[in-house]
């Protein structure tokens, strides 16, 4: 197949199709390729394999894009910079990349806190900025961490630009503050998506941001978000650390949030063995949950089927198998279908506890259904606890369901979504 012909550059440079890339309006982007450039449907879906009338459906609004697959095939045809679309470099784009075309530039870590050791934005832009971050987040279970990470740049991109300007006191400490925010998040998907560096660069701006936005409450927030990918990846006396380093930040917090805190904080010390001080936090938990009359949104989405969740793994963890199986399973029923990465390793845990109660055969059979829930949105937490759960089939390595189940591990493993 010859190499396709690349989009006119004044095209790629163009802010409107610069924005449609970005959003992934896939509808909008074909629109701007008709318009400006003469590429029709029939071309598209011939540099594209998409069908002729699926390309028509797209760019009339009448179907939307969200497969990973279709964007890169989207970004191959028409010779789109990944970038732009939120996907890795392309291949070809080594060899030529338009003249023209500059992409907006995503700041490096150090470049910010350089800004930031430097010495006015509206209440209104401010106010706007802090609902896109605040609903970025709370989207965040539901929404595959490879989707919201091109979001979340932009809006570092926009504080970025922001704290570049002279700024008030207060408009500039509500800046911070949406920075410390918006990397906290960032950690959490580069986490997510196998990306360590990025993810230790990332919290660590956040902390900064946080100490010198003079919010406590933050601070508990983006110390328990390092804490739960610490816990993920297996070093659990660090999560711990932190999570008691959260817990004092989070005194003046909102009950909700000192719930999640604690919670997370009951699951680390049950994981190290600390039977009294983990049960002991798991009633604070339920009790400040009680206390929690605050609207969900944001930042703070601890509800009860979480806390039964994370109390689930702590019972786990201290070998009270009944009730952690109990909690675990009101957990998973109770978790939105939409939230894929919590139910497939809450399942993997359900999965861990039925192997402690002699089940082998149900607790391969759950490790299946979590990797089913996850089949396609594989990302790193979900390997992680798959991984940790062969490992405890090592002393039945022969049996046919641990061979099977291997098998599938490995193939969750390829199907690892990156950025």
């Amino acid at each position: 197949m010859p190499t396709p012909e690349p989009l006119p550059a004044s095209l790629l440079a163009d802010p409107a199709f610069v924005s449609a890339c970005a959003q992934r309006e896939i509808g909008a982007v074909f629109q701007l390729a008709r318009a400006r450039a003469g590429v029709g449907p029939a071309q598209i879906a011939r540099r594209t394999g998409l069908s002729t009338s699926r390309v028509t459906e797209i760019m009339t609004g009448g179907r939307t894009v969200s497969s990973m697959d279709v964007i890169e095939r989207i970004a191959e045809g028409l010779r789109i910079p990944g970038r732009m679309l939120g996907l890795a470099d392309r291949p070809w784009e080594q060899a030529a990349e338009p003249a023209a075309y500059r992409p907006a530039a995503v700041p490096e870590t150090w470049e910010v806190l350089d800004m930031l050791s430097r010495s006015t934005a509206s209440d209104a832009a401010l106010s706007h900025l802090e609902a896109a971050v605040a609903t970025v987040a709370f989207r965040y279970p539901s929404t595959a961490p490879a989707e919201s990470v091109p979001t979340l740049q932009r809006q570092l991109v926009g504080v970025h630009e922001m704290l570049g300007r002279p700024q008030a006191l207060a408009a500039r400490r509500r800046g911070v503050r949406i920075l410390a925010a918006v990397s906290g998040l960032l950690g959490l998907a580069h986490h997510d998506l196998g990306d360590r560096g990025r993810s230790d660069a990332h919290f660590h701006l956040g902390a900064i941001a946080a100490s010198e936005g003079e919010a406590d409450d933050l601070t508990a927030w983006l110390l328990t978000m390092q804490s739960i990918v610490e816990y993920t990846a297996g070093r659990r006396d660090t999560a711990t650390v932190l999570l008691q380093q959260a817990a004092a930040h989070a005194e003046t917090a909102a009950p909700r949030r000192r719930a999640w805190v604690t919670a997370n904080l009951a699951r680390a010390l049950a994981a190290g063995g600390d039977r009294a001080e983990a049960l002991a936090a798991l009633d604070q938990a339920a009790h400040q949950l009680d206390l929690a009359d605050e609207p969900l949104g944001g930042l703070d989405f601890f509800t009860a089927p979480r806390l039964d969740g994370l109390a689930g793994e702590a019972y786990a963890h201290l070998g009270e198998h009944d009730a952690a199986g109990s909690l675990l399973e009101t957990a998973i029923s109770r978790r939105a279908a939409v939230d894929v990465k919590g139910r497939a390793v809450l399942t993997l845990d359900l999965a861990e506890v039925r192997l402690a109660q002699g089940s082998l055969d149900a607790a391969c059979a759950l490790a299946h259904e979590a990797l089913d829930v996850a089949d396609g949105s594989v990302v790193q937490p979900i390997v992680l606890r798959a991984r940790a759960f062969q490992d405890s089939l090592a002393p039945w390595a022969t049996e046919r369901p641990v061979r099977e189940l291997a098998a599938r591990v490995r193939e969750s493993r390829a199907q690892l979504v990156h950025a």
